[in-house]
């Protein structure tokens, strides 16, 4: 339960793992078989954060129940992954899952602070509001619906002064984003592409078998982060 400044309760945040998750573990379900109940033998692939927020977002659009017994909404869904009725059934759970947040909010026409002040009603704030209607829209995407072009539109940078040093945050906007471990374990799911940099040993990078253009323009992008880090923390050093 998310606490309120006042001392009250509000119920569980909206779902905020990328929508890309919630699919991949539907695909999963129906290249196996959905079990009785959702547990943590089922998501070891996972970290353990990730499964978490997994199993909340199940929770959250009732495809499983308080003790993660799978659902009706669930045993109906999974099939219909890859399949011309996907669009309907997926549509069905958001809209249904998402009827206490959006309200009478005119999905068609209103603007991104009218959908975030719906969001921050029930508790989403900062970078987690971010990834809940990054959720919500994915999902919309998912089942062919319209929705307000205002959504999508990007809040500009803000701009720093001549001669401002760049921030730790400028440079990394989560953090968790890099984490360095040595010999990082194989996952399931996951290709090892390993090969030479010149005077500088082997380079390894584990990236999900279903890696996609888009996806690797993001890798990219982090990647380029993270060496413009290495290069300030050697200037200062």
């Amino acid at each position: 339960m998310a606490n309120l400044k006042n001392g009250q309760e509000r119920g569980p945040l909206p779902p905020y793992i990328p929508f890309k998750t919630l699919q991949g573990f539907v695909q999963k379900l129906k290249e196996t078989t959905v079990p009785p109940r959702i547990d943590g033998s089922l998501l070891r692939s996972y970290s353990g954060s990730m499964a978490r927020q997994l199993v909340a977002s199940l929770r959250y659009l009732k495809l499983v129940d308080e003790a993660n017994n799978s659902t009706d909404k669930l045993k109906e869904l999974v099939p219909s992954y890859g399949t011309s009725t996907w669009p309907e059934m997926i549509g069905r759970v958001v809209t249904e899952g998402y009827l206490d947040v959006i309200g009478d909010l005119d999905t068609d026409n209103a603007t991104l602070g009218s959908l975030s002040e719906k969001f921050k009603s029930k508790g989403a704030d900062g970078q987690v509001l971010k990834k809940c209607i990054a959720f919500y829209i994915g999902g919309l995407r998912a089942a062919g619906i319209t929705f307000s072009p205002h959504f999508t539109e990007k809040a500009p940078r803000a701009r720093r002064g001549a001669g401002t040093p760049r921030t730790k945050r400028d440079l990394l906007p989560d953090e968790t984003l890099f984490i360095e471990t040595p010999n990082p374990p194989a996952q399931s799911g996951t290709v090892k592409f390993s090969f030479p940099v010149p005077e500088k040993g082997t380079a390894n990078i584990f990236v999900p078998s279903t890696l996609t253009g888009e996806d690797w323009e993001m890798i990219s992008g982090m990647m380029q982060l993270y060496i413009a880090r290495l290069a300030k923390n050697a200037k200062a050093s």
